[in-house]
């Protein structure tokens, strides 16, 4: 790998980590798999070398499942649920107020009610905190709940859980953020990245985990021959929504993850009526994409839990009729247009302030930001600027705040060692959680620094380009495309792969919409159009770069999407 740290045209310097050279682009073979060179690249970028390795990965099948009673507890928690069914036992199921929790939760009970089991759930709002509360347990007692299921939460919830079992409340954990030292004392707690877990995937997301916990309540229902009085539910229609959770909480896109979300958007029907009525307000037609979701859906679910109430989001999806879904769908958007409204507002406060700043850490404090929009501010910047990003919404005494991260920091390590100056926090590597006194968050802005730069140099603090391949833009063809797609979904570790071409001449500049513009490069043997949509990327006609850009078929034509640039020289 070669590496360049460089200035961008955007004004400000971006490291270029270019893994391989790949300047033509005949067609090899891995046994019986066709491939052209510049994918075999692009694959072995991904550790993905050997033949079971490529086919698994470009082929992906439901049967690669893992079995899920190899999660720790899995079978006890499953044992529980079958007693709460042949006692008439209602069950609560306890989710969060993220796309994560929202799909969770609605997994557990659209299965559940398939089985014909009286259940509920509570969504917190997210003033009253984040997972397992007090005020969830009363709930579950006013349902008269005698088993309550976390999704998404309570692997940090050990006085909440306490307290459940002195009300008769037996609690199941599913859960898959990281556990801390001591584990909740619960009837089972199923998390993949418990320290005695065998289950071979640690980074499932929590719908996962729920989705696991089906399959395996599925499966022993059938051994016990449950169903055959009963109708079987067909789990693979499910997985839209385990798609959605996974895609929306950045959990790594490969294994077990990448098997579902391929599918999950691969199918043809959805689940419910709410997801097809949320992508009719989202402008989406056909298949949902990684982008789409990302972009359109995810962020519509998770306004109603930054600004409102995401049992609303639930609501929609257990609804059968398409007017109810399609009026809450509709309200999901009108929160999230104030949600956009309040993200610029606050984006534009920091950036007028750290113009100028050079900390490997960005964090920025101050009192009135939505605490519900600091964390989507705080993936903005980090996209931006390529650094982790804290926002902390100032409060009276405590504050909160959230932060994304960037590159391969992982994030909440890093805040672990800052955990004696925090209240509380909680996270994954990519996105974390806190909430500090006022007076300690320039100690904590100082210390999160210290750590990351000891940890990873200045020069990894920097931002930047992993590219896959420095080449020639005649490797460019509809059929190159067309197996460059068998690669997604795209997402953390499989990134849409990252091309440079270098010394580029701008032939030609027109504009779409009149706010994009659309460059004409030229490498001095193919000339391809190139559309920046990214704020900062201005490119003079006769002027030539060194172009990182993304290449996909996008409605059956090939898209080019420049990403960055860096002045080569004057023409000539």
């Amino acid at each position: 790998m070669n590496s360049y740290t460089l200035l961008s045209v955007k004004g400000d310097k971006k490291k270029l980590n270019i893994k391989k050279k790949c300047f033509e682009n005949k067609i090899v073979y891995i046994k019986d798999i066709q491939l052209r060179q510049s994918t075999k690249i692009i694959l072995e970028n991904r550790n993905i070398i050997s033949y079971e390795e490529i086919k698994s990965f470009l082929f992906p099948s439901l049967s690669n499942l893992y079995n899920p009673f190899l999660l720790k507890d899995m079978d006890i928690a499953v044992d529980r649920i079958i007693r709460a069914i042949s006692k008439k036992e209602r069950i609560f199921v306890v989710g969060d107020y993220d796309t994560d929790g929202v799909t969770s939760t609605s997994l557990l009970l659209k299965f559940f009610q398939e089985l014909g089991i009286d259940a509920y759930f509570y969504i917190p709002k997210r003033d009253n905190g984040y997972g397992l509360s007090l005020d969830a347990i009363k709930r579950a007692i006013e349902y008269k709940a005698k088993l309550l299921i976390t999704v998404d939460n309570g692997i940090t919830s050990l006085n909440e859980v306490e307290f459940a079992k002195t009300v008769g409340i037996d609690v199941i954990v599913t859960d898959h953020h990281e556990p801390q030292d001591e584990l909740p004392k619960a009837y089972a707690v199923v998390n993949p990245k418990r320290k005695d877990s065998k289950f071979p995937f640690r980074e499932l997301s929590g719908v996962g985990v729920a989705f696991n916990l089906v399959m395996a309540l599925r499966n022993k229902l059938r051994s016990m021959n449950f169903f055959d009085t009963n109708n079987q539910p067909n789990l693979k229609k499910y997985l839209d929504l385990v798609a959605l959770g996974t895609l929306a909480d950045i959990v790594p896109l490969l294994d077990e993850n990448r098997i579902c979300v391929k599918f999950g958007l691969s199918n043809e029907g959805p689940s419910c009526v709410g997801l097809e009525s949320l992508k009719k307000v989202s402008g989406i037609n056909g298949s949902l994409t990684s982008r789409n979701v990302g972009f359109s859906i995810a962020p519509r679910i998770n306004a109603a839990g930054r600004l409102y109430d995401a049992s609303i989001v639930v609501d929609m999806f257990m609804k059968d009729n398409k007017e109810e879904a399609e009026e809450i769908a509709n309200r999901l958007d009108e929160i999230n247009k104030e949600r956009r409204r309040l993200q610029t507002q606050i984006v534009s406060e920091i950036e007028k302030d750290i113009e100028n700043v050079n900390d490997s850490v960005i964090v920025a404090s101050k009192k009135g930001w939505h605490r519900g929009v600091i964390g989507i501010a705080a993936s903005t910047i980090s996209y931006k600027y390529s650094k982790p990003t804290i926002i902390i919404s100032e409060m009276d005494g405590l504050s909160v705040g959230s932060g994304r991260s960037a590159s391969n920091i992982d994030l909440f390590s890093c805040v672990l060692e800052t955990s004696d100056i925090l209240e509380r926090f909680g996270g994954h590597k990519m996105a974390v959680g806190i909430t500090i006194k006022n007076e300690l968050i320039d100690t904590f802005r100082d210390k999160i620094n210290e750590i990351v730069e000891e940890r990873y140099g200045e020069q990894e603090s920097i931002g930047g380009y992993d590219v896959d391949c420095e080449t020639s833009l005649n490797i460019f063809d509809r059929s190159f495309l067309e197996e460059l797609s068998k690669l997604e979904p795209y997402g953390p570790s499989n990134e849409e792969p990252l091309f440079l071409v270098r010394h580029a001449l701008i032939k030609d500049k027109t504009m779409i919409l009149n706010k994009y513009p659309k460059y004409l490069v030229s490498d001095g043997d193919v000339s391809i159009w190139m559309v920046a949509f990214e704020q900062g990327i201005n490119l003079d006609v006769g002027y030539v770069y060194d172009i990182v850009f993304t290449a996909k078929m996008n409605n059956n034509y090939m898209s080019f999407t420049i990403k960055d640039a860096f002045l080569s020289k004057l023409r000539g």
